[in-house]
């Protein structure tokens, strides 16, 4: 394979490392309550999606400040209390939007204040954080979650609903059993294996662009010797 076009598929799979090879979501398990009880349909993956946007970002917002301003002994409380406010606002707009969805998912839209993803993220920040690096880190922890979600939605809708979006969709056979959280469970363990199974890919890769990149680099330094 040519240099050039290991590159290009390099910059291509950034973005799918980003969202599915490294996100703590899958790989650290951090959001995996949510993945379960949320992706029943695409309308409660947008439900939860939403809530985590507001309350990821805005506890990483209030987590840079706190870096900055606030003794460490106090940050975790200020995180859990700031993302406890912002999951009771997204809470009041999401009952507006989707009632039906929000009172389907109980205790797990409550639950957000205090999710795995948030908590783990804000409290590894360093005294004096820089913000851009962790805003956009906190971002793409938010779509990958987003992505996973919606990937398992469309799938278990489909074929334990027979709708999409609420909307029904001749489907070949319906079952139902792929709604139970013991399915979840099981098609959460598939797209581990397949995460996995992608960063090894993605590493293999980064070994033959090394080696590649070094065999040319000797090329040009024998042709400049002689």
């Amino acid at each position: 394979m040519k240099l050039s076009k290991v590159r290009r598929y390099r910059k291509k799979s950034k973005l799918i490392a980003a969202l599915f090879a490294h996100s703590p979501a899958v790989m650290i398990g951090l959001c995996l309550p949510f993945l379960i009880a949320a992706s029943v349909s695409l309308r409660a993956a947008a439900t939860l999606s939403l809530e985590l946007l507001a309350v990821h970002m805005g506890s990483t917002g209030v987590a840079l400040l706190a870096s900055y301003y606030c003794p460490r002994r106090y940050r975790l409380p200020v995180i859990v209390t700031a993302s406890t406010l912002l999951m009771v606002v997204m809470r009041l707009l999401l009952m507006v939007l989707y009632p039906a969805i929000v009172d389907s998912l109980g205790i797990y839209i409550y639950l957000m204040a205090v999710n795995g993803l948030t908590l783990t993220q804000t409290r590894a920040l360093e005294d004096k954080a820089k913000p851009l690096p962790v805003l956009r880190k906190a971002i793409s922890n938010v779509f990958g979650f987003s992505a996973i979600v919606f990937l398992l939605s469309l799938f278990r809708e489909y074929w334990g609903s027979g709708t999409l979006w609420g909307v029904p969709v001749p489907a070949p056979v319906q079952l139902p059993g792929v709604l139970v959280p013991f399915f979840g469970f099981i098609l959460v363990g598939f797209l581990l294996a397949a995460t996995n199974l992608l960063n090894k890919k993605l590493l293999a890769l980064a070994i033959r662009e090394r080696a590649l990149q070094e065999a040319r680099f000797t090329v040009v330094e024998e042709d400049v010797q002689l």
